[in-house]
């Protein structure tokens, strides 16, 4: 019986499979619920504020772009950067936002 597992192995396998494929579609359909949620406060949030502050849609492109541009690459992205500790002065990811060598955090703006 040479050959006596190989089938019991391969339904295993696929089994498997199966399992990580049906919970990477979950985890896919869960992030895109999350980021559904996020672009309607957002847009709720311009609203609030484009209207108590009067403010013109021409402003917020503008912003967007400035904001993009910081990294100085254009790809409507808010890129990592490296931030200067103030206390040991020695550059960290704002990946991180906090000193990877004296564990200062950094301050975060709104995010």
């Amino acid at each position: 019986m040479l050959y006596g597992g190989v089938g019991a192995q391969v339904t295993s396998r696929q089994t498997s499979s199966k399992k990580i494929d049906h919970e990477g579609r979950s985890r896919t359909r869960e992030l895109e619920r999350r980021l559904n949620r996020v672009e309607l406060m957002n847009q709720a949030l311009w609203e609030l504020v484009r209207d108590a502050a009067k403010l013109n849609p021409d402003l917020l492109e503008a912003r967007m772009k400035e904001i993009d541009m910081r990294d100085g690459i254009k790809d409507d992205s808010i890129s990592i950067i490296p931030l200067r500790c103030p206390t040991c002065k020695r550059v960290s990811s704002s990946k991180n936002w906090k000193c990877l060598y004296c564990g200062l955090e950094f301050d975060r703006g709104a995010y």
